[in-house]
C-alpha cells in the first residue's frame, strides 16, 4: 500500500464521483427507496403522509450508504494505484423492483451494481505487482460489504439512544441487506470479483455478513441484550481492522 502522504495527494486529485455516477446513484437510490419502504405506508390501512414521510427517509438513508460503501472502495482502490467508477445494473434494479412487487416487499433485494477498476499506471509504479492483481481488485470490492456494515453499525449506534426510530432501524436493516446482497456471485455484483481474487476474502464476507445481524438485531427476540450485541460487533470490527492494517504493513 502506499504511504499516508501520496494517499493524501491521490484523494485530493482523483477521489471523486462523476456525473454519470451520480445520476445512476440517484436513480439506484430512489429505487431502493422505494422498494426498502414498501410496506410502510400505514399500519393497517393505507395512509400517504406516513407513507412519503418513510420514503423520503429511506431514500435519505439508501443515498449516504451508498455514497459510503462506495468511497470505501474507491479509497483502498486509490491506495493500491486502481481508479474504481460505480457501473450501475439496470436488470438487477428491474429483478429487485419486480421481486418487491411479487414478495410484497417481505424480501428486498440491493441489486444496484458493482464497482469498475482501471489501471493508474503512474501510480502503480513501485508496487509489487506492476499489473493487474485480482487479490487487490478482490479487496476493493470486499470494502463494498465492510463499508456497509460499518454504516449499519453506525446506525445500531443511534438505535441505542432511539430503539424506536423508523430512521435508524431501516438504516441498519438496509445496510445488512446490502452487504449481504453485494456477496452474490454473479459478474454485475462485488460477489464475483471477491470470490475470483481470493477465496479466504469471500469467506471472512460471509461470515461477517451473517455475523453482523446476529449481533446488531439479536436482542429483537431477546438473545442478547442490544448494547452487548452493539459493543460485541464494534470489537471484532475494530480487532480485524487492526489485525488488517499490521498484515497490509508487512506487504
Amino acid at each position: 500500500m502506499t504511504s499516508p502522504i501520496e494517499l493524501r495527494h491521490r484523494i485530493k486529485r482523483f477521489l471523486r464521483f462523476s456525473k454519470q455516477e451520480l445520476s445512476t446513484i440517484v436513480i439506484a437510490t430512489l429505487i431502493m427507496g422505494f422498494i426498502f419502504s414498501f410496506r410502510d405506508w400505514g399500519d393497517t390501512t393505507f395512509n400517504l403522509s406516513m407513507g412519503l414521510t418513510h420514503l423520503i427517509l429511506t431514500v435519505l438513508i439508501v443515498f449516504v450508504s451508498i455514497i459510503f460503501k462506495l468511497t470505501c472502495q474507491k479509497l483502498y482502490a486509490l491506495s493500491t494505484g486502481y481508479k474504481a467508477e460505480f457501473k450501475v445494473w439496470w436488470a438487477g434494479l428491474i429483478i429487485a423492483l419486480v421481486f418487491a412487487f411479487i414478495t410484497k416487499g417481505i424480501v428486498p433485494l440491493v441489486l444496484t451494481g458493482t464497482i469498475v477498476t482501471s489501471f493508474m499506471v503512474k501510480q502503480r509504479l513501485g508496487e509489487f505487482r506492476y499489473a493487474h492483481n485480482y487479490e487487490e481488485n478482490a479487496m476493493a470490492a470486499q470494502w463494498g460489504v465492510y463499508g456497509a456494515l460499518i454504516m449499519a453499525m453506525i446506525f445500531a449506534i443511534g438505535l441505542l439512544y432511539f430503539p424506536e426510530s423508523y430512521f435508524f432501524n431501516m438504516g441498519v436493516f438496509f445496510n445488512l441487506v446490502m452487504a449481504a446482497s453485494a456477496l452474490i456471485p454473479i459478474p454485475q455484483l462485488d460477489g464475483l470479483t471477491i470470490i475470483w481474487g481470493s477465496k479466504l476474502y469471500y469467506i471472512i464476507g460471509i461470515t461477517l455478513s451473517l455475523l453482523s445481524p446476529l449481533l446488531l438485531l439479536s436482542y429483537k427476540i431477546n438473545l442478547v441484550p442490544q448494547k452487548v450485541g452493539l459493543i460485541t460487533a464494534i470489537v471484532i470490527g475494530s480487532i480485524s481492522g487492526i489485525i488488517y492494517m499490521l498484515v497490509m504493513s508487512e506487504k
